[in-house]
């Protein structure tokens, strides 16, 4: 994790902390819990949905996370942004609560899956679903559990957005139980949850709140690993977007992505020094101070003296080469300015660091007693970077003393150190080989989906109909009822011949999505030509299908007026005779549709209903 944590090396996700390092790390938010832009002033242009899930997220991490999933269920009942699902996986990690956290995450996925941001990385867009043409979730015919309104109206951008923050979090959950037994943890699923995650960010995600929440995520899932050189860019990534969004995203998002940068470098630096790759080492611990001294720059005001505070610190135990007096007070000083702000491991953070300036000022027994400290520091679920390390310099500065039992102990802590930097470097190589076959999947299932959907509309194509069909005719008997809808646009002729083509394409665009807004995620809208459109829903029977097509009508004439109307024909029949006699069914309803110009039914040779509306 980062120095919000108070982590010396890679501590589990912490929010649950009256400090609001992580939460303004990934929201940005000043210390009245409102956003800033980057000269200090609030924003004006951030909505009362963000301000509303920047305040869930501060509760739960200054000490009341039980008020805050309380709040965020009361949200969710109404129908409350995607971000709340978020604040309420963060209030159950704030509650300790790790198995619910990533059920929570799971629950984001399930919300965000039938979007089809990232077709094919979460198992859940197959060719003939409504993720084939980007059908959008809409009320449901059946009983089926509906997703929140805000889910519902989400962007593919921003769905592919949620979904990154989502995996990185439910990764960093399952690194959290792994802890705690680490028999469960698994590395490959680990890893192949950031590698989706990162997927999901190619989908051009704009929005600033999401795309600097999923760019943190991600760095600290990855420096929850060691896997420093794939940490590193997501953190500059959060960075960068922080300079760029000032209207979305506050100068404490810089603030924070810089002390992000500043521990990961320091981190680096000290498994660099274990394995005595001191001249790279001490090049990180540079960089290290580096950015720790741009974290104090940027936190200057009042609201940023607890990041100020923490950047000197910070600055302090990456200065190796500095007069080891003035770096003692530095780092004592530091501890003493953060005292009381919640940060978890601080000072189990922070005192090795004071144990070697200390014994590099010659104050070798001094030193020992700080190091002593530093092992009695460690909290129970301290990570193996944070033991090793307090450890590490315990028995270095033993061994410094002429205890021959600390240098036996030494040498085997060194061979161990450079068992565990081998290690890491199977784990960097395998990541990245993951990181290639999601992209590679990703790609493939892209043209997949294009090869299905039609590029006017964005819906499904005839081709994307006929493999639907082709799945449901080879299935399995089913007494379950399938609705094939025919709707065929009045009048395009006519809007052509006023407005020209374009007037024409931007009406059916209109009528594509008001059809998709009708349907489930797993329904499929499709294009069949020209201004003729399909819808087959699976589950239905011939009254729900007879209003689920009045709806689409009703969709229509919402979205376009008295401008065009629609014909609509409804057959249903078995899900597995699914095929050209149900859909010359359905067409012979809508051509009865346009003819009558009312409802009606029509009694067909087979026992299915062919109805037609037209409106």
């Amino acid at each position: 994790m980062s120095t919000h944590d108070g982590g010396y090396g890679l501590s589990a996700l912490s929010y649950a902390q009256p400090f609001d390092m992580i939460l303004r790390s990934r929201g940005m938010m000043d210390t009245d819990g409102e956003m800033a832009d980057t000269k200090g002033h609030r924003s004006a242009t951030m909505d009362d949905s963000l301000a509303q899930v920047l305040r869930l997220l501060r509760l739960a991490q200054a000490g009341q996370p039980e008020q805050a999933l309380v709040q965020a269920d009361e949200q969710l009942r109404a129908g409350g942004p995607m971000g709340v699902q978020y604040a309420r996986a963060v209030a159950l990690h704030c509650l300790g609560d790790h198995e619910s956290a990533a059920a929570a995450a799971e629950r984001m996925l399930a919300i965000t899956a039938g979007r089809g941001a990232i077709a094919g990385t979460i198992g859940t867009a197959t060719i003939g679903t409504a993720t084939i043409g980007t059908a959008i979730p809409g009320p449901a015919v059946t009983g089926e559990a509906t997703v929140t309104t805000a889910a519902a109206s989400l962007s593919p951008a921003e769905t592919a957005g949620w979904q990154s923050i989502a995996l990185s979090f439910r990764a960093s959950q399952h690194m959290l139980l792994s802890e705690l037994n680490p028999q469960v943890f698994d590395v490959e699923s680990t890893l192949h949850d950031l590698a989706q995650a990162e997927a999901a960010l190619s989908n051009d995600v704009t929005d600033g709140f999401v795309l600097s929440t999923a760019h943190t995520g991600l760095g600290h899932g990855y420096h929850d690993l060691r896997l420093y050189e794939l940490a590193l860019p997501h953190y500059e990534a959060a960075l960068e977007v922080s300079l760029t969004h000032s209207a979305e995203i506050a100068v404490m998002t810089a603030v924070t992505s810089q002390l992000n940068l500043a521990e990961l470098h320091l981190n680096w630096s000290v498994e660099l020094h274990r394995i005595r790759e001191t001249g790279r080492a001490r090049d990180k611990s540079a960089t290290a101070a580096r950015h720790a001294a741009l974290a104090q720059e940027y936190a200057s005001t009042d609201d940023a003296r607890s990041y100020a505070a923490s950047a000197a610190l910070l600055a302090a135990c990456a200065d190796s080469t500095g007069p080891p007096e003035q770096v003692v007070d530095r780092i004592r000083e530091g501890l003493q300015a953060v005292e009381g702000h919640g940060l978890r491991e601080i000072r189990a953070f922070a005192l090795p660091f004071l144990a070697w300036a200390l014994d590099r000022a010659g104050r070798l027994p001094e030193a020992l007693q700080v190091a002593a400290e530093a092992c009695e520091a460690l909290p129970t679920d301290a990570t193996w970077m944070l033991t090793s390390a307090a450890y590490h310099t315990r028995a270095a500065l033993l061994a410094r003393s002429g205890s021959d039992s600390a240098r036996a102990g030494l040498a085997y802590g060194d061979q161990l150190a450079k068992t565990m930097w081998r290690q890491r470097l199977r784990t960097l190589h395998n990541a990245r080989s993951v990181q290639i076959l999601e992209r590679v999947t990703l790609e493939r299932d892209r043209v997949n989906v294009l090869a299905h959907t039609d590029a006017l509309t964005g819906v499904g194509n005839r081709r994307a109909f006929d493999v639907r069909v082709a799945e449901l005719s080879r299935s399995a008997p089913d007494p379950a009822e399938l609705a094939m809808i025919v709707v065929d646009v009045d009048r395009l002729k006519a809007v052509n011949d006023a407005g020209g083509h374009e007037a024409g394409d931007l009406t059916l665009q209109a009528v594509a999505g008001a059809l998709t807004g009708q349907v489930r995620a797993g329904d499929l809208v499709a294009r069949l030509g020209g201004d003729e459109f399909v819808a087959v829903v699976e589950g239905v029977d011939r009254a729900a299908a007879a209003a689920l097509a009045a709806r689409m009508v009703d969709a229509v004439s919402a979205a376009l007026g008295s401008l065009v109307t629609v014909s609509v024909g409804v057959a249903t029949g078995p899900s597995s005779e699914a095929g050209a006699d149900l859909l010359r069914a359905a067409d012979r309803a809508m051509y009865a549709a346009k003819r009558a110009g009312r409802v009606a039914a029509s009694d067909a040779d087979r026992p299915r209903l062919d109805q037609s509306r037209t409106g």
